[in-house]
């Protein structure tokens, strides 16, 4: 048969009416025999002597946080119904930029004319506004040399600090902190003023109450951070029982939440503190309804129900070793509906416990239901808090309700190999009008500040030769690397050092010219130590344990928290933030090079 006259016909189906697939969805069967067989295959008829639960009987015990600390620190008062763990771990020692101290001093200002007469309200503003000790000052001299520029070259060179400053120095506006600062060493505010007055006293208390509550300084300080480790390592001390208190440690912490599984027993259990002061665990009792356990994805309990897809099961790649996941497959996908839960309520912050269980079902049986003793070599889902025996949960339950902001400072802590040490690169730093900056590109504008002040032939490189070749003595880093060399532990420093024999310890490098004496290069940051002084001031030793700088680095930041709280009180903190940094990095240190 010539090829040309083949021609196929294809069967299609076709719906005049998209309302037609709604029939045989129903899956309507009029067959009885036909559904008793299909209830025989599905095993409907294999019953079982045994009912469901319709009560649930539990009882109870908790007991709330007394005091917190670490192992360095003694432990302080604390109640969690005023205050987040957080906050009272976390709270770092907050130093204001110009900004916040022009606006506290805005805000001592409408204090004294909210609270006096008019009259009097103006006389002892302008005692304050006109006493030289509240006045901003950039510390500079009005025509500096050469020589001084050189010295201080990271204040000479920021525009924006110098701008800010002297828009408010000269008396314009009141340094806030500064009266903050004579405050909190236990002065009165009419100290300041011709004659002892009450009533500034009274303000000057409260003053120093709103600077307390706004930018989370509480009384009672129970920091808990290690700048060795460059971590928390906190304690939380509770009430066990009517004659035994103890603890729960986090030796790291990075500053990313307190979490229930996070915690573990202290070795040993009796806790700091008077006990004697401390309540015992309190007993709560709950009788309720279980329901059937309900979750996203679960195997729908209708024969012809078409499922959702808002889980994939199927997706789950488990090998033979990974036996968490394999259970958790199993459970979603056939065991999933045959699990109850009943609820009972614990006060957050606490520690609880189930101290009985008991079980009614439909037939009037009652059972009462034991603890899963945890195997010692393996665990799912099982709280590691176990005192005398008795296993607890502790209920944080504080991170997922706190708001952060950007980083105010960032610093990178990178080895370096080459050169056998680690560098803290500062990537921002704090702004004079709040919020961080780029510390890169100050240290890039005081680079050129000082080579602006060098001399042509004090450039410290050799004239071209007739190749157009040049010779350098060596390269210069960048004035926000800051470097930390290994350093040996004395003997007599052991202790101190936890018996480690090499420790890192913060350097400087110099800033040198062939006109001017060396000038040590200090931080800019508070995560690395600077205190507010002066280039020429020496800052506070700085050490860090070898260990704890991995090839990986490690990311540090300050950032600012906020959060809501139960008594309806907003929390605000400066908190530090630890995590995983960027990788290693080479200074590309040269020495005697030839540049063309």
């Amino acid at each position: 048969m010539p090829e040309s006259l083949l021609f196929w016909n294809r069967l299609e189906p076709s719906l005049r009416n998209e309302n037609q697939l709604d029939d045989a969805l129903r899956f309507e069967i009029a067959d009885a025999l036909w559904m008793l067989t299909r209830q025989w295959q599905f095993g409907e008829f294999e019953a079982e002597d045994a009912g469901i639960a319709s009560f649930v009987q539990m009882k109870g015990q908790h007991a709330k946080p007394t005091s917190l600390g670490s192992a360095a620190k003694k432990p302080v008062a604390f109640n969690f119904d005023e205050t987040p763990f957080e906050q009272a771990l976390e709270a770092t020692d907050f130093t204001p930029e110009t900004s916040d101290r022009v606006e506290m001093g805005r805000h001592w200002e409408r204090l004294i004319k909210k609270r006096l007469p008019a009259g009097h309200a103006i006389q002892v503003w302008m005692a304050f506004k006109t006493n030289t000790r509240f006045h901003f000052s950039s510390g500079l001299p009005d025509q500096p040399d050469r020589v001084h520029k050189f010295q201080h070259a990271q204040k000479h060179s920021d525009e924006q600090y110098l701008q800010l400053i002297n828009a408010v120095a000269n008396g314009k506006a009141l340094d806030g902190y500064a009266l903050i600062h004579e405050l909190k060493q236990g002065k009165q505010a009419s100290l300041f003023l011709a004659s002892p007055d009450a009533a500034v006293d009274q303000i000057g208390q409260e003053f120093l109450g709103w600077y307390k509550r706004v930018y989370g300084q509480p009384v009672d300080n129970a920091v808990s951070w290690h700048p060795a480790h460059l971590e928390y390592q906190t304690q939380i001390n509770f009430r066990g029982t009517a004659d035994n208190g103890y603890t729960l440690e986090k030796s790291e912490y990075f500053g990313d939440g307190i979490d229930w599984f996070g915690f573990s027993p202290k070795s040993s259990q009796a806790a700091t503190g008077n006990n004697n002061m401390q309540p015992p665990p309190v007993e709560t009792s709950q009788t309720v309804i279980p329901a059937n356990v309900r979750f996203r994805g679960m195997p729908a309990a209708r024969l012809w129900e078409m499922e959702d897809s808002q889980v994939d099961f199927g997706s789950i790649r488990a090998t033979s070793t990974e036996l968490s996941k394999m259970l958790f497959a199993e459970f979603g996908l056939v065991y999933g509906n045959d699990w109850l839960v009943a609820p009972i309520s614990f006060p957050l912050g606490s520690i609880c416990r189930l101290t009985e269980l008991v079980v009614t079902d439909n037939f009037g049986k009652i059972s009462q239901l034991s603890e899963i003793v945890p195997d010692t070599n393996w665990g799912f889902f099982q709280s590691r808090v176990e005192v005398n025996g008795a296993r607890w949960l502790f209920l944080s339950g504080s991170s997922d309700i706190i708001q952060e902001d950007k980083p105010v400072e960032k610093v990178f802590f990178l080895r370096d190999e080459m050169a056998n040490l680690v560098w803290g690169v500062e990537d921002l730093i704090a702004s004079p009008y709040g919020g961080g900056r780029d510390a890169g590109k100050l240290a890039k504008m005081t680079t050129q500040l000082v080579s602006s002040l060098y001399r042509k032939q004090e450039t410290g490189e050799g004239e071209d030769s007739g190749e157009g070749w040049k010779y350098k003595a060596g390269t210069l880093m960048a004035e926000n690397r800051i470097p930390f060399i290994p350093a040996a532990v004395e003997q007599t420093q052991a202790s101190k050092f936890e018996r480690r024999t090499v420790v890192l310890q913060r350097a400087a490098t110099p800033r040198v010219s062939d006109d001017f004496e060396p000038v040590r290069i200090r931080p800019r940051s508070r995560l690395l130590g600077y205190n507010g002084k002066p280039e020429d001031h020496k800052p506070d030793p700085f050490f860090i344990f070898e260990e704890e700088i991995p090839r990986t680095g490690i990311e540090l930041g300050l950032i600012w928290k906020r959060t809501r709280w139960f008594n309806g009180q907003t929390r605000v903190w400066l908190s530090r933030r630890k995590s995983v940094g960027r990788g290693e990095i080479d200074a590309n240190f040269r020495f005697d090079t030839l540049m063309k």
